[in-house]
């Protein structure tokens, strides 16, 4: 077995590991994300603005039987990596993992970052006892934080939406405007949703784990657009702004897809702590989910994850209807 670094010019190689991350998802998740071809390599290829990727396929005999992710922050939280690691099934329990996960230890290493961050997926009530999880924990990882994995069928009953935006209405008062957007907000309220993206890291419950806040800018987030664009995928932002100070309160992101013709995924949701108590967080979703009803009527389900020490969050999505599926465990290693 070889490592070799990933050749992101390479077509073919990329080609392959598309069908090997494709397998990989099928038995590993309990809602398997799905990607067209062109929406993989585009993904692959891309790199967010302040943050540098390394990637290694494992080979043999030439051909891929995994591959491994390495996330390098470069202008926060520059004392982390996360990592991301796909073995083919047929390949599994050969010490391909193993090899992969020295490999990211070397490099996370020789990026001068002392802390190696991942998630593991896991079934329902196997969270101490799954394979990856057992996987991880020979190899010095230990669990900083759980977060849940649910999903949300749709369509969710009109009624119920018109209730709870009717109930966030008579909370916020004429204190917010409430509006939403597709393909990104406008100019005018981009510094806004940057600056509150950018502190969910540092209020959203992460364990044992400090973060600095990211460092997104207005730049940064064109950038996103342009490669969402390119790949097809739509974005659909919900924000409250507070009308006698002009900040955006809180915010809430839909992706959907092209490759998957069924599923939606819910990105950040964010209200900030001085805005709290006023029903912006269902305002946000539930405005959100109206607009995809219509932007998307075939799509059958909409994923989030949120940290099971979030009850604030999780008690909005069990209101919407949203359903717990699996766990997605995140484990570091200090290096």
């Amino acid at each position: 077995m070889d490592i070799l670094p990933l050749d992101r010019d390479d077509d073919v190689m990329l080609k392959e590991l598309h069908g090997l991350a494709a397998r990989s998802e099928a038995v590993s998740r309990v809602q398997p994300v799905r990607r067209t071809e062109d929406e993989f390599l585009k993904m692959v290829r891309f790199e967010f603005p302040g943050e540098r990727e390394e990637a290694a396929v494992a080979t043999v005999d030439g051909a891929p039987v995994g591959w491994a992710r390495l996330f390098v922050p470069e202008r926060d939280n520059r004392d982390k990596c996360w990592s991301h690691v796909e073995v083919d099934p047929a390949h599994r329990r050969q010490g391909v993992g193993a090899a992969l996960a020295d490999w990211l230890e070397e490099r996370a290493r020789a990026a001068g970052r002392d802390m190696l961050l991942t998630e593991v997926f896991v079934p329902v009530g196997d969270r101490e006892t799954h394979a990856s999880r057992e996987f991880a924990r020979r190899r010095g990882y230990s669990v900083t934080s759980v977060e849940i994995v649910r999903s949300l069928p749709l369509p969710v009953a009109p009624d119920l939406l018109t209730t709870e935006l009717h109930r966030a209405a008579e909370a916020m008062g004429d204190d917010y405007q409430l509006s939403v957007h597709v393909d990104g907000v406008p100019p005018e309220l981009r510094q806004g949703v940057c600056d509150a993206s950018n502190r969910l890291i540092l209020d959203a419950p992460t364990g044992e784990v400090e973060f600095e806040p990211e460092s997104m800018t207005v730049e940064d987030y064109e950038t996103l657009l342009t490669h969402l664009r390119d790949t097809g995928r739509t974005m659909v932002t919900a924000v409250a702004v507070h009308r006698p100070t002009g900040v955006v309160a809180a915010y809430t992101d839909l992706s959907v897809p092209t490759g998957d013709p069924d599923i939606v995924f819910q990105w950040g949701t964010l209200v900030l702590p001085e805005h709290r108590g006023r029903r912006l967080g269902m305002a946000v979703k539930a405005a959100n989910l109206a607009e995809l009803a219509r932007l998307a009527p075939g799509r059958r389900s909409v994923q989030t994850m949120n940290d099971e020490q979030n009850p604030w969050m999780v008690q909005i999505n069990v209101d919407l209807g949203f359903r717990v599926i699996e766990e997605a465990l995140t484990v570091r290693k200090l290096l």
